[in-house]
């Protein structure tokens, strides 16, 4: 029963490959990257609408096929006519028009590749317009780009697939032809040096699926002395590995349905993390961690409380954690931390795990992104594309959230205390809270107005939720 399971997993999983990441749902280099279970099964986005906070709006029309790429300040949208580059809200730097059936975005750094999931087109830009238009011989599947903007693109036609890297100038640089039956291409993603590409497989010939993932040479000098430029490979019995992208210290990190792995630039297992629960989302968008928010738990494991979001770095080792007490339906990381979504409540979280806002959701959105700063967040409608301050928001926790009263903006430039601390700092901070509450009482005095204000936003949440 169990390799039978396994097989009619991997069978969904090549189905996904083939069917979903056609309809543009996969996990990319920039948000996460988010959406782990989109490989399997599909997944609604969650809504919102902004309140309080908002700084500036811009009116757009756009359809549920669009994407928004940030750059600090600046921003890219991309929709199924064309992008469009914002230096601001309404001063539009320069556009690009092209008709694309269902487009799919990814970015790196300075880069983003924009695919016709649905065609053959797969164009890359930089801040400053585009720099390559590629007419593919299939339909892509998946593709990455690194922070040089070289990009790893996986295209099928037909029963063959084909894997290609391309420099920034559009120069096809290496190219693998997969014809093996049963074999199928999964992810691939190219190191920020720009030496090595990595291919995830899903490998079904035999009794049981196999996960393998292979990493090649790229420069033509180094790829001589080992065959057809493969230097290493990994290989998984019974797990499959929807998902690779390398990290900020040029380490790979491998995530299957079973665990998390740490591959050297060499090729060796670093390291391994065991899942003791499903994975709902994962967020690859800050490359100095791998941020997972887990389901429940697998069978005959204990596993963590479902709705925890951990975060990885890039040894192995769980830096920090955060509670939310319920499925996690969105993940996205930023620079300064992440934005997690339980339906339609959204918590930024800083790197730390520390709490510093939360926001009730009331319409529909397509996405919610961190900016320059974890407070400053843009709102992506239908119709509608809105930068809040959080700060200013009156479900805002900017003064005293979980990290004991250490207001929000100076834990986000990188004062990360450890879980543990925060948990103290927590501990002792409601007790001093409650003492002096107990102390106004004996007085007859009334809670004080930022009580008031923190109560009530905590009531608002729960209200709307319900």
């Amino acid at each position: 029963m169990k390799i039978s399971n396994k097989t009619l997993t991997a069978i969904v999983c090549v189905l996904a490959v083939v069917c979903l990441f056609a309809g543009g749902v996969y996990i990319d280099t920039f948000h996460g990257e988010g959406m782990f279970k989109k490989l399997l099964a599909g997944n609604t986005a969650p809504s919102a609408e902004e309140t309080d906070g908002t700084v500036e709006t811009m009116e757009v029309d756009i359809s549920s096929k669009a994407a928004m790429a940030v750059f600090e300040k600046e921003f890219m949208l991309c929709t199924k006519d064309g992008v469009k580059y914002f230096l601001a809200m309404g001063d539009q730097k320069w556009s690009d028009t092209f008709n694309m059936t269902s487009p799919a975005m990814v970015q790196e750094g300075d880069y983003v590749a924009v695919g016709d999931m649905g065609g053959k087109t797969v164009r890359v830009y930089n801040r400053e317009g585009m720099l390559y238009d590629l007419q593919a011989e299939g339909s892509p599947v998946q593709f990455a780009l690194n922070e040089n903007g070289y990009l790893s693109l996986i295209t099928k036609n037909g029963e063959s697939y084909r894997v290609r890297i391309y420099n920034t100038k559009g120069t096809l640089l290496k190219e693998r032809v997969e014809e093996s039956n049963g074999v199928y291409p999964l992810c691939s993603d190219v190191s920020d040096d720009s030496r090595a590409f990595a291919v995830s497989y899903l490998d079904t010939t035999d009794i049981s699926p196999i996960g393998r993932v292979v990493l090649f040479y790229i420069d033509a000098e180094e790829s001589e002395e080992h065959t057809d430029s493969m230097f290493a490979g990994v290989e998984k019995t019974e797990e499959i590995i929807p998902v690779i992208s390398y990290r900020a210290d040029g380490t790979l990190a491998v995530i299957t349905d079973q665990n998390i792995y740490g591959i050297s630039s060499s090729g060796d297992e670093k390291w391994s993390y065991p899942l003791e629960n499903t994975i709902d989302q994962a967020a690859l968008g800050n490359k100095k961690y791998i941020v997972l928010a887990f389901g429940d738990s697998v069978a005959h494991k204990d596993g963590r409380e479902k709705g925890t979001v951990c975060w990885l770095d890039t040894d192995g080792k769980e830096k920090a954690s955060y509670e939310t007490g319920d499925s996690v339906t969105y993940l996205q990381s930023g620079e300064k931390g992440v934005v997690v979504g339980n339906d339609r409540k959204y918590t930024g979280v800083s790197h730390g795990g520390n709490e510093n806002w939360t926001y009730v959701a009331t319409g529909d959105l397509t996405d919610l992104l961190p900016m320059e700063k974890l407070n400053v967040i843009m709102t992506v409608g239908k119709e509608q594309v809105s930068i809040l301050d959080m700060s200013k928001g009156k479900n805002m926790k900017s003064d005293a959230g979980k990290t004991g009263g250490q207001p929000a903006e100076q834990e986000m430039e990188g004062d990360k205390p450890k879980p543990d601390e925060g948990k103290q700092e927590d501990a002792d901070s409601n007790a001093a809270k409650q003492t002096a509450a107990d102390a106004n009482k004996d007085k007859g005095e009334q809670p004080t107005e930022s009580s008031e204000a923190e109560g009530n936003a905590e009531g608002t949440s729960a209200e709307n939720e319900g």
